[in-house]
């Protein structure tokens, strides 16, 4: 929409300081899965099928006009049914690791083209490849469950997670499709499994419905203070301004230091904003719904991208790496590490230093 693209431009040289357009389509494009949400959680249960059309032309919509992100719709659509032939057509223990290793070059590819496109152009633009990691994370987290599903395959070594979300069997075209292009949370996520997709599916629970609104709200109002963070002073605090001999003229160490740890603060505002966001759209659209407890209450899954006060007010390492790109560290934690950290002969837990380091290989 070069109309809507024009207008933002504007907005954005007028009032936003100047930040640069990609990321405020980017923003207008979380914004207005909101909307699609109010209407996407009216659709009865019962008609699944209109719920994965509506997500999928949802997707298209957003991702397409909006974003003007075509060709990365391409390569995720053909990313898609590459891999869903995949999981529905080989049967032996090696498929899941087809499939990340498939998914992973295919993610490679685009990150070097972009890499490339960077280096001639000089410019750094928001592209698909964003929501292409959050796809990764969807289909290779898929490829697992199903094995771990399958009847014929002894799993004594699973996690409480691991037998949580297994799938008992491959999912129906139109099923994985409005899970893997579900438009809440497609640019900027959070991932989550096919189990989850489904349990929001098949919400149809007036008083967990009504619980949605103020959850979800209070997701945007978050995201939209850390916006005005970063509108406010992505211009002030710099990390570029810190390469030149001039910034330490007349600044101590401390003030220096300062400075640093403020413009952390304001970038990774950027972060907090489309994060927070794309939490809110999900909520509202009726993700992270867990069942009921025993007595009766109704309970949520932690639906997040990030946990801002473990980042900024964490008391350790692990603390910040938790709560950091939550669905990115749920996916390594329970699809990777703990895949590796077994030996398949006897269950008995590998070295903990090689599986971390082959994990965040």
């Amino acid at each position: 929409m070069q109309l809507l693209n024009s207008a933002l431009a504007r907005l954005s040289e007028d009032y936003l300081g100047g930040i640069s357009v990609d990321r405020v389509v980017t923003v207008v494009g979380v914004l207005l899965s909101y909307v699609l949400a109010h209407a996407f959680q009216r659709i009865p249960a019962r008609m699944a099928a209109a719920k994965h059309i509506f997500s999928i032309v949802s997707t298209i919509f957003l991702f397409g006009p909006v974003q003007e992100q075509y060709t990365g719709l391409i390569h995720m659509a053909v990313g898609s049914a590459a891999i869903y032939g995949l999981i529905r057509w080989i049967k032996s223990a090696y498929m899941p690791y087809i499939v990340f290793l498939v998914a992973m070059l295919h993610m490679s590819y685009s990150h070097i083209q972009r890499q490339i496109h960077e280096r001639s152009t000089g410019a750094v633009v928001m592209d698909y490849t964003g929501a292409q990691m959050v796809f990764v994370i969807k289909v290779t987290s898929l490829a697992f469950c199903v094995y771990d599903g399958r009847p014929n395959v002894v799993h004594p070594h699973m996690s409480a997670y691991q037998r949580k979300n297994a799938i008992s069997r491959v999912p129906g075209v139109l099923e994985y499709l409005g899970y893997v292009f579900f438009f809440a949370g497609f640019s900027v996520g959070p991932a989550f499994e096919l189990a989850t997709y489904r349990k929001m599916i098949a919400l149809d629970d007036t008083r967990a419905r009504r619980q949605l609104p103020r959850r979800a709200y209070r997701k945007l109002l978050e995201g939209a203070f850390w916006m005005v963070i970063y509108v406010a002073y992505s211009n002030v605090y710099t990390y570029q301004a810190m390469t030149k001999p001039q910034f330490y003229a007349h600044r101590s160490l401390l003030s220096s230091a300062l400075y640093m740890c403020t413009t952390g603060l304001v970038v990774r505002s950027a972060y907090y904003t489309a994060w927070k966001m794309g939490e809110g759209a999900c909520i509202l659209a009726g993700l992270g719904f867990d069942g009921y407890d025993a007595h009766g209450a109704v309970q949520w899954m932690d639906i997040a991208n990030v946990h801002v006060r473990g980042v900024e007010l964490g008391s350790s390492l692990r603390q910040l790496i938790d709560s950091w790109n939550v669905g990115t560290n749920t996916w390594l934690r329970h699809h990777v590490y703990l895949r590796i950290s077994r030996t398949p002969a006897d269950g008995a837990r590998a070295s903990s230093t090689r599986a971390t380091v082959l994990t965040f290989l």
